[in-house]
């Protein structure tokens, strides 16, 4: 079979394109699709994993462990309330994930799916939101169709059960479908397809992979420009897609960039740039840390708290990167640009800076600059030399 990965090839999206034609002949004739939608998964599965592969298989066991975990957890949590079973719970979603990124020291390197880390992030959410008694009623229909959302697959957006499941339930006016979903769907389409096979395709292939394999200044320069721009063209590309996709079925999952280039310091840029991951780590690992260890008593100064959880969230999300001493520099960099933005815009200086005329353009041309020399750092290059 030949090997594809979601939203890599024309070929696939126009495959994916014919399988949305029933789900917006459902729409317009105000039909519920969340079983078509839950349908349409299985092709797009084999077509990426393979039909008899080890990942399908691996993937199938996976979906079938976690299901029984979250509707176990659900039905436990009704009856007991207890932090050890919870933790236990939780530990046991974290452990696929786990054995997968630490297998790249072992002979089993490559073990797993396409997918595994997103699904994961949605499995967590669910055991979270349920202990936090923030889901007050499961449908199983439902829960599937968010694990396996295909559209949002391999790389997002995140989106969250709660506002998922209102839209998956709700049969949408044809005129609003029209306007707000099929139309803005296509679009969003092809904004991807020409972010991503036009200005990353180019970028990719006339400045990144035109560089001699000699590492000078003038390479990791040319580099670090042409890779943080090709990243952003080529996720970007991405998102638009899924969430055009996501659209036309029904489902209006949130945006994931907006304008990064354009933020004024690292706390606005990860306000703009994989809004959905940032979100995700903030809601479920920041605030946690840091409300959690004021009750506690380690931290007396909030603002001490605050960024000290900047540091744990950064680091964490480089270490989900991968176990590599690049992604974990990543996060370290990316914790500390926050921190010194943190202190920074809490100082004289900055609150005399804002006002000049000049400040907007100057301070987007420096964050601009820390976010490259952070992409730099995260695309591995430097340590090919």
């Amino acid at each position: 079979m030949i090997p594809f990965t979601q939203y890599g090839s024309l070929l696939i999206i126009y495959i994916f394109t014919l399988l949305l034609i029933p789900a917006i002949i459902a729409n317009l004739f105000q039909k519920k699709i969340k079983y078509y939608g839950i349908v349409l998964s299985i092709p797009m599965f084999i077509l990426l994993l393979g039909l008899d592969s080890l990942a399908i298989k691996l993937f199938c066991v996976f979906i079938v462990c976690e299901l029984i975990l979250i509707i176990a957890y659900y039905y436990i949590s009704k009856k007991i309330s207890s932090e050890f079973v919870y933790f236990i719970v939780l530990g046991m979603s974290i452990l696929p994930i786990f054995l997968v990124k630490l297998s790249v020291y072992t002979r089993f390197s490559g073990v797993g799916f396409i997918g595994i880390s997103y699904i994961s992030f949605r499995i967590w959410q669910l055991i979270i939101d349920i202990h936090d008694k923030h889901i007050e009623k499961l449908s199983f229909g439902t829960i599937i169709y968010f694990i396996t959302f295909f559209p949002t697959l391999s790389s997002g957006p995140i989106d969250r059960y709660e506002r998922f499941q209102q839209d998956a339930n709700r049969v949408i006016p044809r005129t609003e479908y029209l306007t707000e979903y099929l139309g803005a769907g296509l679009r969003k389409i092809g904004k991807g397809i020409i972010y991503k096979f036009g200005f990353a395709f180019l970028i990719n292939q006339y400045i990144i992979l035109s560089l001699p394999d000699e590492h000078t200044i003038k390479t990791i320069i040319i580099y670090m420009y042409a890779y943080t721009l090709y990243l952003f063209f080529d996720f970007a590309g991405y998102s638009s897609m899924a969430i055009g996709s996501g659209y036309i079925l029904g489902i209006k999952v949130m945006e994931n960039f907006n304008k990064p280039f354009l933020a004024r310091n690292m706390k606005e840029f990860w306000e703009r740039w994989h809004i959905s991951l940032s979100t995700w780590f903030g809601d479920y690992i920041y605030k946690r840390f840091v409300l959690n260890n004021m009750r506690n008593g380690l931290f007396k100064n909030k603002k001490n708290a605050a960024r000290c959880g900047n540091m744990v969230t950064m680091l964490v999300m480089g270490i989900w990167h991968g176990p590599y001493l690049f992604y974990i520099l990543y996060g370290l960099y990316e914790g500390i640009a926050l921190v010194i933005t943190d202190i920074y815009m809490k100082s004289k200086v900055y609150k005399n800076f804002k006002k000049r005329k000049y400040y907007n353009w100057l301070s987007r041309v420096v964050c601009f600059h820390v976010v490259a020399v952070g992409m730099l750092i995260f695309s591995g290059y430097l340590f090919s030399i």
